[in-house]
């Protein structure tokens, strides 16, 4: 890496497959420091994690699944003590491609040349398709609400904001974080030509009844998550919603907008209706009392669909 600015990538693993290994090498062409925080894998990952260390990452293990803001905060604390310049949030199925670092500081220094307060550098495109933005056609674009993963923060946003907030557990990490760096001025921008290849959830035709629904001569199909995810988008966003809507209406109503839009395509669409039901019920009543953290194990019990049994 020859950029005068110190970058950090830090990567959350739950059950890391083998392949990351292979992208932690890839990824280590682009940055300084590697930082893989396993969050309380249940499986036996040893081999994985010994091929990471291998591979020159730093591993780091939590003693129980703590959730995806808790672990990239444990990396971020980790390597905030060799003082980068910079820190890159990745998942683990995530990958970035191979001038994607370059492309980002490109970005941050172009934007704060004009005087444009940076709060962090995003994509501009998730597996090729063009990531929504807040205004589109101004000199340097604010995405609308981007994804952590493949985010360049600088240290400075960290050291003003404060970190990610760990009782959202996992989904609207990014979304609040990005909302808190607004309140601060502060702008999300994306950097031209910046591609990140990322796992969005199962895929499934969008049918009605046996009719495959075609829009512009393209089938089209849905990508729905697990009852137990949609619990944490129902809490978290709303608890989100609230906190925000005042200080954010258009930002926050414009989300709500297209929630809405999802939320209805996962019920009518998507695997485990009642499920899903029942998840939305369960983070709408978290967030109206206040309940926040990890998924109760009776809620989750309710949610989560039962595994099939295999034949001996």
């Amino acid at each position: 890496m020859t950029s005068p600015h110190r970058v950090a990538a830090v990567i959350s693993a739950y059950n890391p497959p083998a392949d990351l290994i292979e992208k932690v090498k890839r990824l280590a062409r682009q940055v300084e420091r590697i930082i893989v925080v396993d969050d309380g894998s249940p499986a036996d990952v040893s081999e994985v994690l010994q091929g990471l260390e291998s591979a020159g990452a730093v591993v780091l293990k939590q003693g129980s699944n703590t959730g995806i803001a808790a672990a990239l905060n444990a990396g971020i604390r980790y390597a905030a003590e060799s003082s980068p310049d910079f820190f890159l949030t990745l998942d683990q199925d995530s990958e970035l491609d191979p001038d994607y670092v370059a492309r980002a500081l490109e970005a941050f220094a172009g934007a704060t040349q004009q005087g444009v307060p940076v709060g962090m550098i995003c994509a501009e495109s998730h597996n090729k398709q063009p990531v929504m933005l807040q205004k589109p056609g101004v000199p340097f674009p604010e995405a609308f609400d981007p994804m952590q993963s493949g985010t360049l923060i600088p240290a400075a946003t960290f050291d003003a904001a404060g970190l990610l907030e760990e009782d959202l557990f996992i989904d609207c990490v990014d979304s609040e974080f990005t909302a808190r760096i607004r309140e601060m001025g502060l702008k999300a921008i994306i950097a031209p030509g910046c591609n990140i290849s990322h796992a969005v959830g199962d895929s499934r035709p969008m049918l009605v009844g046996r009719w495959h629904v075609t829009v512009g001569g393209q089938k089209r199909f849905v990508h729905s998550h697990a009852p137990f995810r949609v619990y944490y988008i129902t809490r978290n966003g709303l608890v989100m919603y609230r906190r925000y809507l005042t200080r954010q209406p258009v930002w926050v109503l414009r989300r709500i907008g297209l929630e809405i839009v999802f939320y209805g395509v996962r019920v009518v669409y998507g695997p485990h209706r009642l499920r899903q039901i029942a998840a939305i019920a369960f983070g709408i009543r978290d967030a109206l009392t206040g309940r926040m953290g990890r998924i109760s194990a009776k809620e989750n019990a309710v949610v989560s669909p039962r595994k099939k049994k295999t034949a001996a």
